[in-house]
């Protein structure tokens, strides 16, 4: 009996102690396990704040500058492209883009509100009026306006006594399309009236309610249109080619003088863009087709558009910009006979950049 007693209690010391083992060996997995689960977790929070800082990092260190476009248009989408492949960050600066009109823009630059402007024509007949602006890099070398009417309208001599859509008197597209009507022999002043206040995404929806006979739209309105079946009268560009528009990067003389390595970096930038643009395809398809919510299909077309709009290399010839100052005279405005184009130019950031990339820099 104590034989079989002792037995059973050193079995149940055994028992005790393995339990106790098990247990004390759980534990020590358990723990084991847990000091490994929160070194994991300060790894990762030690890598999401390395990369954190490195992105606050390069947030602080990007140079903000702030550009004017008086509408979202196609000749632009080549720097919306360059935002998002990180090209401007990549040259030190933090772009925003404002949409603004015309004349503000023009002002603003003045008071140093806004950087940069792309209102091109209008900000170049500004500059010969005494404002104090220079065109950096040219964006667009042709007008990039389509004519478009309603399906009634079948021809140009119809278009006597009816309603036009414009941005607002005396701008570029008004002046383009004045031009193209006294050459079809359509007096502008007095045969058509004009209704004001109907950029390209308003306009294209007057077309279609009934409320404009005719309206001048830019890219990618113009296809749309067509796709709605609305008539497509003349392409401006083409058929008024003196009448040139260049949409670019303008900026006063004060930035010019005052920070040129900002305006190299910017002319650089944009050139790096337009380039991307062009040779990146199926990119600046899918940016076209997000930004204006249209289908790949048609930004396949107003993609082949827009290259036949777009300057190769961001620069214009010397006799464009004089056809943009001879337009000042339709709206009543003179230009100084002795004023030259390169006053109102300079390229020497842009063929600087150009000359960097031939080097591979």
């Amino acid at each position: 009996m104590k034989t079989e007693k002792c037995k059973g209690q050193n079995d149940g010391r055994r028992f005790a102690t393995a339990s106790y083992l098990s247990l004390y060996s759980s534990s020590i997995l358990h723990f084991s396990i847990c000091a490994l689960h929160f070194e994991f977790r300060l790894f990762v929070y030690a890598l999401t704040a390395c990369l954190g800082s490195a992105q606050a990092a390069q947030a602080v260190t990007l140079e903000k500058v702030r550009l004017a476009i008086p509408t979202v248009a196609v000749m632009y989408a080549p720097i919306t492209l360059g935002l998002q492949q990180g090209i401007f960050s990549a040259e030190g600066l933090g772009l925003e883009i404002v949409t603004m009109r015309t004349d503000l823009a023009i002002a603003a630059l003045g008071t140093e509100e806004i950087d940069y402007i792309a209102h091109g024509g209008a900000a170049l007949r500004a500059a010969a009026q005494g404002f104090p602006l220079k065109l950096v890099f040219a964006l667009d070398h042709k007008a990039p306006f389509w004519l478009v009417s309603r399906p009634q309208i079948e021809n140009l001599k119809m278009l006597r006594g009816k309603k036009i859509g414009i941005s607002f008197p005396g701008d570029t597209p008004q002046l383009v399309l004045k031009r193209f009507l006294r050459r079809q022999g359509i007096d502008p002043d007095r045969e058509v009236s004009y209704v004001s206040g109907q950029f390209s995404p308003t306009a294209f929806q007057s077309l279609l309610n009934g409320v404009l006979d005719g309206a001048v739209l830019a890219p990618p309105f113009n296809v749309l249109a067509e796709e709605k079946r609305l008539r497509t009268l003349a392409f401006l560009g083409d058929a008024v080619p003196d009448a040139t528009t260049s949409n670019g990067i303008v900026t006063s003389d004060h930035k010019i003088k005052s920070q040129p390595d900002q305006v190299k970096r910017m002319v650089r930038a944009n050139l790096k863009s337009l380039l991307s643009f062009r040779q990146s395809k199926a990119e600046a398809i899918a940016l076209l087709s997000s930004q204006f919510d249209i289908s790949r299909k048609t930004a396949g077309r107003v993609y082949v558009q827009s290259l036949e709009i777009l300057t190769p290399d961001g620069e214009i010839s010397r006799e464009k910009v004089r056809n943009i100052l001879d337009m000042m005279q339709e709206t009543g405005q003179k230009t100084p006979l002795t004023l030259k184009p390169e006053a109102i130019l300079d390229f020497s950031f842009l063929r600087e950049a150009r000359s960097e990339l031939a080097r591979g820099r």
